[in-house]
């Protein structure tokens, strides 16, 4: 038989063993909830996902995945549900169609909310309009920008910013989507600017406030939350941060007066819910030094700055909302940091949000992204992260959510047939695009008049069009011969080439039977537009050291047809510096800050409202009466 003291001591080892047990699951239950809510504090991108080698799977040359999420995978769905991600990003490839969006995020809010958070998602998007664009503009109202808002200013004040700002939180809505990543704020003041340019509002920093406030209150008007950028300021840049590692040297009484305030006055005077950080040196700011990981010592991008975002941002500025990051991917940041360093660092800085910390493309990532945020819970226990600053993050996070819940309970109870009905009375529809025409007929600023041209127009038989890609040829040709067939059934012999024919034999046969000659350039496709930096490496095509830019080939066109004494038009299609050279040589110079063009559906024509209010304008229907708001 077992003695009294063997007993106690067998016992006492099964009351340790329960107490461990207890402990272990309790510390497990931790882990679990603390997993939660950094998963809530991450912003994912879905834009390409290749869940099996099948025909329909896209891979590069180099074995990226480029496949379009169109459709919500159970892999994708499973994702979401298990850890409980806080937020989506989407992009141009996500929307096919009305109906499809629609599919897409009820199913995301679906899984999302079968999670063990059962928190919604934010359903992000950047839709500034203009040069940055998601939604197909077939489908929906893209506008012409903030610059060509900016240019209505004089006249109309903060109109078209407000009514744009509602057009487009109207359309987003919806689709269920609940974010947009606009507008942006920064104050252009370079005009070697290869990332904002027309994306500002100007070069005045009282005037973008102005703008920026009325963008954002028509946006949050509609249901949906706008998000200022690119804190501290992206506006005196020349590097783009998807490429590379921009640096500011304004001293700080700058910084404080032209970059700051705009961002300023919109936390004093409006509702902000949301700033987006911007992957730039401001050593004004913040000059203190962190190790990249290729062990060098480097100036903290405001990113990762915990004087920028918090002392100075949260502090001294008084913001109280949600500070999400650029994306982590763009070379600003992911050319010095590894994932787990720039999220470390983005968390103790103060972000709330981190947007794309890793690519999700294909089934192996997503067992690397739940390692990935059981490595940040390691940190957290180990007090390399603040789980009171998570907290802080998440309860900023659920209360954006709790005023979004009615348009998500909307989405996820409501049949997808009946919100696609809803939604076809509000896309595109023709008040929209109406207002999308007035800005551009408002918008245009003429550089160089020639009031004798404009006369001549009725007595001009035949025309050449010369714009960077041929389908913006083919659209402005559309346009003037809409207007001709419209005023009695008279048409002009219109025909077009690109800039890339610009020295063919071809095109020369054109010009020289010619009366008038209109050419047109815009500045190369950044990423931004494209949508991320790998992006830009893709749609590049090697070019020969000895190949002649766009802006020059235009150039020698309007010297050619000047040599032949041909009649010239000159317009700028986005970014409106640098004109003297062709105002010099050109009959009259016209600024757009826009030349998208699309195809019509169903049609092998192309079309876009920049187009049709140029034609006003040339035909002398309307006068150009926009101003510019920058200095050239």
């Amino acid at each position: 038989m077992l003695s009294r003291i063997s007993i106690k001591i067998i016992l006492s080892f099964a009351v340790m063993i329960v107490i461990a047990f207890s402990l272990l699951g309790k510390h497990q239950d931790g882990r679990t909830e603390i997993a939660q809510k950094i998963a809530q504090k991450l912003m994912l991108d879905i834009r390409y996902y290749c869940p099996e080698l099948t025909e329909h799977v896209v891979f590069t040359d180099d074995n990226q995945c480029v496949t379009p999420v169109t459709t919500l995978s159970k892999d994708l769905a499973d994702l979401i549900t298990d850890t409980s991600l806080g937020s989506v990003i989407l992009f141009a490839e996500n929307f096919t169609g009305i109906e499809q969006t629609i599919h897409l995020t009820q199913d995301l809010q679906k899984a999302a909310l079968a999670s063990a958070s059962e928190e919604s998602l934010l359903i992000s998007i950047d839709q500034e309009g203009g040069r940055v664009v998601r939604l197909p503009r077939t489908m929906a109202t893209s506008f012409t920008g903030n610059m060509a808002i900016g240019a209505t200013y004089e006249n109309h004040g903060d109109y078209y910013a407000r009514k744009v700002g509602e057009v487009i939180g109207a359309e987003l809505a919806t689709l269920g989507v609940n974010v947009n990543h606009a507008p942006d704020v920064d104050v252009n003041i370079n005009p070697n600017n290869p990332v904002i340019n027309v994306r500002s509002f100007g070069e005045k920093p009282e005037i973008v406030a102005e703008l920026g406030i009325a963008m954002l209150e028509g946006l949050q008007s509609k249901g949906v939350i706008g998000t200022l950028k690119h804190f501290p300021g992206h506006g005196d840049t020349n590097t783009d941060s998807h490429t590379g590692l921009p640096r500011v040297e304004h001293p700080y009484d700058v910084v404080k007066s032209v970059d700051l305030l705009p961002f300023q006055q919109a936390i004093d005077r409006s509702n902000v819910e949301m700033i987006m950080t911007a992957h730039i040196q401001y050593p004004a700011l913040d000059d203190s030094l962190v190790v990249n990981k290729f062990g060098e010592s480097m100036i903290k991008p405001a990113t990762l700055s915990k004087k920028i975002l918090t002392s100075l941002l949260r502090d001294e500025m008084g913001f109280d909302g949600i500070i999400i990051t650029d994306a982590l991917d763009m070379a600003g940041i992911a050319e010095f940091f590894s994932e787990e360093e720039a999220v470390i660092h983005t968390f103790n800085a103060g972000s709330d949000i981190a947007m794309m910390p890793m690519s999700i493309r294909q089934p192996s990532d997503i067992p690397r992204f739940k390692a990935f945020i059981e490595l940040l819970v390691d940190k957290v226990l180990s007090e390399e992260l603040s789980l009171d600053d998570i907290d802080s993050s998440v309860e900023r996070i659920t209360a954006l959510k709790q005023k979004l819940a009615p348009a998500v309970i909307t989405t996820v109870s409501t049949d997808v047939s009946e919100l696609t009905t809803q939604a076809k009375r509000t896309l595109g529809i023709e008040k929209h695009r109406a207002l999308e025409q007035a800005l551009v007929q408002h918008s245009i600023v003429e550089i160089k008049p020639n009031p004798a041209l404009v006369k001549r127009m009725s007595t001009i038989n035949n025309i050449h069009l010369v714009f960077p890609k041929k389908s913006q040829s083919e659209a402005m040709a559309l346009a003037l011969n809409q207007y001709a067939l419209n005023i009695g059934g008279a048409s002009w012999a219109i025909t077009t080439s690109s800039l890339d024919e610009s020295n063919s034999t071809a095109m020369l046969e054109q010009l020289d039977n010619s009366e008038l000659v209109i050419v047109a350039n815009d500045s190369q496709k950044t990423a931004v537009e494209l949508g991320q930096a790998g992006d830009l490496a893709l749609a590049t095509t090697v070019k020969k050291l000895n190949d002649k830019s766009n802006a020059d080939k235009a150039l020698d066109v309007l010297a050619y047809a000047k040599q032949k004494q041909l009649a010239t038009i000159y317009i700028s299609l986005k970014a409106p510096y640098q004109l003297e050279q062709f105002t010099n040589t050109a009959d009259w110079v016209l600024a757009c800050f826009d030349g998208n063009a699309y195809q019509i559906t169903g049609s092998n024509e192309y079309t876009g409202a920049v187009f049709n209010g140029l034609t006003q304008i040339i035909s002398g229907q309307i006068n150009a009466t926009g101003h510019l708001p920058i200095t050239i």
